[in-house]
């Protein structure tokens, strides 16, 4: 069977888990990576998970500062496709490994540079540590409020090294997609502050509209909120949590009837639509709910939801527990390896699956197969088209997922056309459809009845044209509207046939609907936020009313995200597939699986492994060297020193200020008292000029959240984080930029469609004359807002 990447060869010179992970996931699907160590034993080489992101590779330890050393690795880079580094720009520069020094010797190289704060601009050369990247851009604020001081609180889900990881693979993957014309390579950038970007979704909108969102809020206050009754935490009656998300009103009548509290919609006060009653009433409810839960186990409560099947909920697990989820285990998302369990492959590929662990093998007899067939030169320039430029794209998923994977897409340059249901995508009429215009944007838009003959008719044609399709739809459903995997290869051997679910198809949970928090909760993330320090003992009402927002902003709304670069990956995996069989496939993602790649860092278990580092108890972080500090005017600053050179250039750089500098052998408490006091005797911008100036990574980390960073910080302008476009309703408004970059500039970005903005036009195309598209208009085969 041939493997996706079959024949593709790639050089890793990354240090750490996004270049490590990405070239895993490169040499899981058949590419064969070289993987260059340093001469030194490197730190970032020992933690647990290294073991498991160097799978399926072949070491080679190379001294690049010898003229012979670096000799040999421009050998490899002759013979290779993909160059993927992390090393910080002005160390690149010094070696002459920057893109302009290494294309103009390989210019059929595509070369992925993944960073801290990006290529350029005032925060380049910024340690690129993600939690100094965390704290810089707002995210440590968002969760103030869940522990008992005020202030922000450590950021503990790597999601910024995870977005980075799938974008490396995706945006190395599109341009190898592109080079198939010429040959010649390009520059593929990413940057961990670009990986914080997906989070952010409803805010910079609401804050440029604030005549549109009403009610919704768009800054975060110190204490977290109550939850929505349909998005909420709740605890069993053996003490653990349980975390529901039954986000549209049939989902939540399901809850209801399971836990048999179905007769508050019997209330006159009761308002279906958006599933909430009067406050008082609301908060009678919500007690009543609480109290409720306590009456069976979690395992009980779940069984009965699972029973059910349409039910968005989960228990609250560690990453080490979910390593045994019976629905993790079923879809193949841990895999046994060398005597440990680790992660599986990113997707499910149905014609050519991930063979992990497969590669690697004699690094002698490898460099001298590569060294016998270098890469041909370029037959024509590099184009400065977007990678994607000439995909076809059809997008038929709602909500977050895969509705945001696909903007992703249309931002590497691809066509990517919306099919909604009649009256729209569900999450238009959601905060005023604020997030609806993030997760869409780039697209255009036809909303069509999928049930009627010439609804289907109609998505068949599109599908007959389309390179990829995405949806999110649950097993059976696509089945009953004629888009099914078996129809659809039928019309279009040839398609990319991606589908997006909570479960994966083969465990327990299969048929049941999931929403960001319940991969949140049982995945991990949300546990390790907490420091995996959730009450085990039962709390009564008042107590409740403490922790269930608590948890619910520790839940925040990164499990979407997580799995919309995933999606992204996959289609890239599919896309460069075809091109090495002829043949277009089925692939399988779901939310649990894009998860455990979020959760990278612990889903790996072997004897002896270390336990997952997590936050104190108040959050401040993970290490004196690791961690948040107060500083004067009640101001915050993030230190990140974790290596002894560090350490040593921290003092140099105190003591020639005339303070007192820690003894960093005196033990953590000492430390961590130590560099409390010396803080304290400064605002925190002041530490961040003195300190973040010479290379030290200290930076504040208040005062300011993401999308207030996006719209006024330099380094976001300077990287175009933030571009113009034109709203088809709003007007003119700034949104999110790429999360990729090519060829050393953001790509030009476009904004989202209204529900079925573009139907008449598209019927246009497809040969429909006047008369038949106003008549499709009027018999509800078709639809567009009347407004």
């Amino acid at each position: 069977m041939t493997a996706a990447l079959e024949g593709l060869r790639v050089v890793d010179l990354s240090r750490g888990p996004a270049g490590g992970i990405a070239t895993m996931i490169l040499a899981d699907f058949g590419a064969e990576v070289i993987a260059i160590d340093p001469p030194f034993d490197d730190p970032l080489g020992q933690v647990p998970a290294a073991r498991m992101w160097r799978r399926g590779k072949s070491q080679l330890r190379l001294d690049l500062n010898d003229d012979d050393d670096l000799a040999r690795l421009h050998s490899l880079l002759a013979a290779a496709d993909i160059l993927i580094c992390s090393w910080k720009p002005e160390t690149l520069k010094r070696r002459e490994l920057d893109y302009a020094s290494v294309s103009e010797r390989h210019p059929h190289l595509i070369y992925g540079h993944v960073s801290g704060f990006g290529s350029h601009g005032p925060r380049a050369n910024v340690p690129g540590y993600e939690g100094i990247v965390a704290a810089t851009s707002g995210r440590m604020s968002m969760y103030q409020g869940i522990v008992d001081r005020d202030g922000p609180v450590y950021s503990a889900l790597q999601v910024a090294t995870h977005v980075c990881a799938q974008s490396l693979v995706a945006g190395t993957l599109a341009a190898l997609h592109a080079r198939a014309d010429t040959g010649a390579g390009r520059l593929v950038e990413t940057s961990l502050l670009q990986g914080l970007m997906p989070y952010e979704q409803n805010t910079l909108l609401g804050r440029q509209f604030p005549q549109h969102v009403k009610g919704v809020p768009m800054v975060s206050t110190p204490e977290p909120p109550m939850p929505s009754l349909f998005y909420h935490p709740a605890q069993a009656g053996d003490g653990r949590w349980i975390q529901f998300g039954n986000l549209l009103p049939h989902l939540f009548d399901n809850f209801l009837m399971v836990t048999e509290l179905i007769d508050v919609v019997a209330d006159p006060d009761w308002d279906a639509e958006q599933m909430r009653l009067p406050k008082d009433k609301t908060e009678a409810f919500r007690d009543r709910m609480f109290k409720r839960i306590q009456e069976r186990t979690a395992a009980e409560w779940i069984a009965a939801f699972t029973e059910n099947g349409s039910v968005a909920s989960a228990p609250y697990q560690t990453t080490q527990e979910a390593m045994h989820d019976p629905d993790v285990v079923a879809n193949g998302h841990v895999i046994e390896r060398d005597g440990a369990l680790e992660l599986g492959p990113v997707a499910r590929l149905s014609e050519t699956p991930a063979q992990p662990g497969q590669g690697g093998g004699d690094i002698d007899q490898q460099i001298s197969a590569w060294s016998d067939s270098p890469r041909p030169a370029p037959s024509a320039d590099a184009t400065r088209d977007l990678p994607l430029s000439g995909v076809r794209v059809l997008e038929m998923s709602t909500i977050i997922a895969g509705p945001l994977a696909a903007s992703f897409l249309a931002d590497m340059g691809a066509d990517v056309i919306k099919v909604e249901q009649v009256k729209g995508d569900p999450y238009r009429g959601m905060a005023q459809g604020m997030g609806y215009s993030r997760v869409n944007a780039g697209k255009r838009s036809i909303s069509i009845n999928l049930k009627s003959p010439d609804g289907q008719k109609i998505v068949h044609a599109l599908i007959a044209e389309a390179d990829i399709i995405i949806h999110n739809y649950r097993p059976g459903v696509p089945e009953r509207l004629g888009i099914d995997y078996k129809t659809v290869s039928n019309l279009n051997p040839g398609v990319i046939y991606i589908q997006s679910n909570g479960y994966g198809p083969d465990g327990p949970s299969a048929l049941r609907p999931s929403t960001h928090p319940v991969p949140g909760a049982a995945m991990g993330g949300a546990t390790f936020q907490m420091g995996e320090r959730l009450p085990k003992e039962l709390l009564d009402t008042e107590q409740l009313r403490i922790w269930a927002p608590r948890l619910m902003r520790a839940n925040d709304l990164n499990p979407d995200p997580n799995t919309s670069v995933v999606i992204c990956s996959a289609a890239m995996l599919g896309l460069n597939a075809r091109r090495n069989t002829g043949k277009g496939q089925r692939i399988l993602v779901d939310m649990f699986g894009a998860n455990t790649y979020a959760n990278h860092d612990d889903f790996v278990s072997y004897p002896g492994k270390a336990p997952r580092a997590v936050a104190d108890e108040l959050g401040y972080g993970l290490a004196p060297t690791y961690r948040l500090y107060r500083c004067a005017d009640n101001t915050w600053v993030f230190l990140a020193i974790p290596q002894e050179k560090e350490q040593t250039r921290f003092q140099q750089i105190i003591e020639a200020e005339g303070l007192s500098a820690p003894d960093f052998s005196t033990g953590d408490d000492a430390v961590t008292a130590s560099l409390e006091a010396l803080f304290l005797t400064r605002p925190a911008m002041d530490w961040e000029t003195l300190l973040a100036g010479q290379g030290i990574g200290c930076v504040r980390a208040d005062g300011i959240d993401q999308p207030e960073f996006l719209m006024k910080d330099e380094q976001s302008r300077q990287l175009g984080l933030i571009q113009s476009a034109v709203h088809p309703v709003w007007g003119e408004y700034i949104r999110h930029g790429s999360n990729i970059h090519f060829d050393g500039a953001a790509p030009a970005v476009k904004p989202p469609p209204y529900s079925g903005q573009h139907g008449a036009d598209l019927l246009a195309t497809m040969g429909y004359s006047e008369t038949e598209i106003n008549s499709l208009f009027e018999q509800g085969v078709v639809w567009r807002p009347a407004d």
